[in-house]
């Protein structure tokens, strides 16, 4: 339940539940994916492994936010050695 009520009772959440569920199933039976529990669909996105559900990941996995980190990380680390030498 949410926590902030709206004087909707749970056949109405219960309702929207299922409503999302069956979308999400005819999109995965329209790609061909075969699910055990329809729940599965209730909690979050539907995505497949193609480059195009998948452009914001790199090979590695890391999203791009990780990757500009590390990238910030690696350039201190650098600096910090190479101030050392002079």
């Amino acid at each position: 339940m949410k926590p902030h009520k709206k004087n909707r009772n749970r056949a109405y959440y219960r309702h929207h539940r299922n409503r999302v569920i069956q979308r999400k199933t005819k999109i995965a039976k329209q790609f061909g994916w075969d699910s055990r529990f329809t729940g599965y669909f209730a909690k979050g996105k539907v995505h497949c492994s193609c480059w195009m559900c998948s452009q914001k990941t790199n090979r590695n996995g890391f999203p791009h936010s990780q990757i500009m980190q590390l990238e910030h990380l690696e350039s201190q680390l650098s600096d910090y050695f190479y101030e050392g030498e002079f």
